[in-house]
């Protein structure tokens, strides 16, 4: 995890405990009960960042940034579907960019 791998890790900072949990809105809700803290991604924190039942802060002054990549076979990229999701990314790239 890029929590680990970019800020813990190289600082010498070990959790007193790590609870695995799947569900965003499970998280969310530990989070809102005082019950933990967590690192999310940032289309998460977009959702809720201005509620009142949720505080949110970055992780350090600039956020932890990670460039993610994807594959498609060539016989699919002709597909309406696949087209819509790479227009889709390309525009939520650059909605992110001011975020």
């Amino acid at each position: 995890l890029d929590i680990f791998s970019q800020l813990l890790i190289p600082n010498k900072i070990e959790p007193a405990l790590i609870r695995q949990v799947e569900l965003t809105a499970v998280i969310l809700l530990l989070v809102a009960s005082n019950r933990g803290v967590s690192a999310l991604p940032d289309w998460v924190i977009r959702e809720v960042k201005y509620s009142s039942d949720y505080v949110t802060r970055p992780i350090t002054p600039k956020g932890i940034r990670r460039k993610l990549f994807a594959a498609v076979r060539t016989n699919d990229l002709q597909k309406e579907f696949v087209a819509d999701l790479i227009k889709w990314a390309g525009l939520e790239a650059k909605s992110l960019q001011s975020f």
